[in-house]
C-alpha cells in the first residue's frame, strides 16, 4: 500500500496564497478609490491623504476598542505569573535554607 501524502503542506500553501490574493485585492481596491476620489478632488495628494487619514482613524478605533483591551489582559497575565513565580523562589529558598541547616546539624555530629 503507498502511504499518501499528508494534506498539510496543501492547506498551508492554500492559506498563503489566499492571505496574499486577499492583500492584492485590498491593495487594489484602496487604489482604486484613490484613483476614484481624485478624479473628484482634482488632486491624487488630496484624494491620498483624504484615504490615509481615514485608515488612521480605522486603525485609532482599533486600537482603542480591541487592541488595548487585549495588552491590559496580556499585562496583567504577565504580572501575575511573576508574582508566582516570586513566591516559588521564596519557598524554593526557604526549603534550601532548611535542607542546609540540616546538613550542617548532620555534618557537626
Amino acid at each position: 500500500m503507498k502511504d499518501s501524502p499528508s494534506p498539510t503542506g496543501n492547506i498551508v500553501t492554500s492559506l498563503i496564497f489566499f492571505g496574499v490574493t486577499a492583500a492584492i485585492a485590498i491593495i487594489l481596491f484602496i487604489d482604486a478609490f484613490v484613483m476614484w476620489l481624485a478624479s473628484l478632488t482634482g488632486s491624487v495628494a488630496v484624494a491620498a491623504l483624504i484615504t490615509g487619514g481615514f485608515f488612521a482613524v480605522i486603525a485609532a478605533v482599533v486600537y482603542l476598542l480591541a487592541v488595548r483591551s487585549a495588552l491590559n489582559y496580556v499585562r496583567d497575565r504577565i504580572e501575575t505569573v511573576y508574582e508566582v513565580a516570586s513566591r516559588i523562589k521564596e519557598g524554593y529558598d526557604w526549603l534550601s535554607d532548611k535542607f542546609s541547616f540540616l546538613s550542617f546539624l548532620r555534618r557537626s555530629r
